[in-house]
């Protein structure tokens, strides 16, 4: 993963949603709050130093409820990761039922097959990531996901794009998409690690915590927007499965 202290983070004036990824773009946000990073940063601090898990979902507490301003506007941060998952969805089922791919998105996929996973997932990534900010973490989220799902193939066998598998990609898809959002949000609290050992460990262990939630509010809305559902439709469930991972955190004490 090897994200851990790349960068200070997001100063407290940014905006709550960047500019060009807004899930409700025209509808008008909150002004920042002042330190509103500063709860979740500690606490995400006190976690790499060794604090634990309990620690670590205090901190998405703190992170969804303050850093965010909570489930109605924290999910609008995801705008690109809906159309753009929405739109992997629909290209990698239609790759998987014998189609090329090209339909839903243009691009002809057919050459992937017998090669290698992780450079299929590269062409795949490369060709569906948008032209925004998040251009480069969906990237990474989209080559991670099919090389997570699909690692023990070898090579890049449609017929193995079972809804199941595809379910398994989108959970995987978007625990990235958080995983990479939190720990650039996280910022210079990582610096409170002792060593490389307790970061490299923060960061499997965060990426588990999101996992599991994301498993339980998106495999069921992923599962039902593979049967049948239309591009918006699924992007709609999407919105609704992070509106739920929200309200969950928020809770953390």
């Amino acid at each position: 993963m090897g994200t851990s202290g790349s960068s200070k983070g997001p100063k407290n004036s940014s905006p709550l949603v960047p500019p060009g990824v807004d899930d409700e773009p025209g509808k008008p946000l909150p002004e920042p709050e002042g330190q509103r990073f500063r709860g979740f940063r500690t606490e995400f601090g006190r976690a790499v130093a060794g604090g634990g898990t309990a620690t670590l979902l205090s901190a998405l507490g703190k992170y969804t409820r303050d850093a965010t301003h909570g489930s109605a506007v924290g999910p609008r941060r995801f705008g690109s990761a809906y159309s753009t998952g929405a739109l992997l969805a629909e290209t990698l089922a239609n790759i998987g039922a014998g189609g090329t791919g090209q339909g839903p998105s243009g691009v002809d996929f057919s050459a992937l097959r017998g090669q290698p996973v992780n450079v299929a997932a590269q062409e795949i990534a490369r060709a569906l990531a948008p032209e925004d900010i998040d251009a480069d973490h969906i990237t990474i989220a989209i080559q991670e996901a099919i090389t997570e799902v699909l690692p023990d193939a070898g090579v890049f066998d449609p017929s193995l794009l079972t809804p199941d598998s595809l379910v398994q990609i989108m959970v995987e898809f978007f625990s990235r998409i958080l995983f990479i959002e939190i720990t650039n949000v996280a910022g210079d609290a990582w610096n409170h690690a002792p060593d490389a050992t307790h970061a490299t460990q923060t960061e499997a262990d965060l990426l588990e915590l999101i996992r599991v939630v994301v498993d339980k509010h998106f495999g069921p809305r992923v599962a039902q927007g593979l049967n049948g559902a239309t591009r918006d439709e699924f992007r709609r469930l999407e919105r609704a499965a992070m509106d739920e991972v929200w309200r969950e955190w928020e809770c953390q004490a």
